[in-house]
């Protein structure tokens, strides 16, 4: 079955196999098929697998509980953003403070009502798109920040390739040339190709840029650190 964020990828973790059975199937009946796993351990190898954008976890569970399970996630990058929603017997409100506080997105008490927990899944796919929208504009934006910073790492030597071949230019132009001139047009050549091999250099060192850094300078210039790789050598 194709999963998009109309239908979400949906990962369902409850020890107790009669009520993940219920859940998985109150799901289907809405058109979502869910993985499922009966523990913490079983969960990770689904997550690596299928990549879930929402989890809906079991409190109580031996070994490893729902907290000690989003505690895991929200600590690593990959999967700090998949969706949490906790079900527990648990009613009182400082059980649901705790949860929310310790990174749990949503919270419903057993025995779960499908209309709720559907609804609550909606409410989880809006937020997730929001969160993919924040992204894609984030991205935007980078490759803005960067294409203007690589226009000043690149503008420098171009402005001078360019002056020089310019002044050349002139030089070949003048009716009566003399010794002099054609040992200073060679001179102008000679600085024309050290720009060009300069801006070799730069772009040679940007498409095999792995860390993307900025340097910021009193005027304001931002350009792209091009020896971000050799820093980053260094220090490791």
């Amino acid at each position: 079955m194709t999963h998009s964020i109309d239908v979400p990828k949906i990962l369902v973790v409850d020890d107790d196999e009669s009520s993940l059975k219920a859940t998985e199937y109150q799901l289907i009946g809405k058109g979502i098929r869910p993985r499922t796993a009966m523990s913490v351990d079983d969960a990770e190898m689904l997550i690596a697998q299928e990549k879930p954008e929402i989890i809906i976890c079991d409190w109580s569970m031996p070994d490893r509980d729902g907290l000690d399970f989003v505690k895991l996630l929200r600590a690593n990058s990959d999967t700090a953003s998949i969706y949490f929603i906790m079900l527990t017997g648990r009613g009182g409100t400082e059980d649901k403070i705790t949860a929310l506080t310790q990174g749990v997105d949503d919270y419903l008490e057993k025995p779960v009502k499908i209309a709720e927990l559907q609804a609550r899944i909606l409410v989880a796919k809006r937020i997730i798109k929001l969160q993919q929208q924040l992204v894609h504009h984030q991205k935007m934006q980078t490759y803005a920040e960067m294409a203007a910073a690589v226009s000043h790492e690149i503008n420098n030597p171009l402005t001078g390739l360019l002056g020089y071949l310019e002044l050349v230019k002139k030089k070949i132009q003048r009716e009566n040339l003399v010794e002099s001139n054609v040992d200073r047009i060679l001179q102008m050549i000679d600085r024309s190709y050290e720009q060009g091999k300069r801006i070799g250099e730069i772009v040679k060192k940007l498409t095999s840029l792995k860390d993307y850094r900025v340097k910021t300078y009193n005027d304001g210039i931002q350009m792209v650190d091009i020896d971000a790789n050799n820093s980053a050598a260094s220090e490791s």
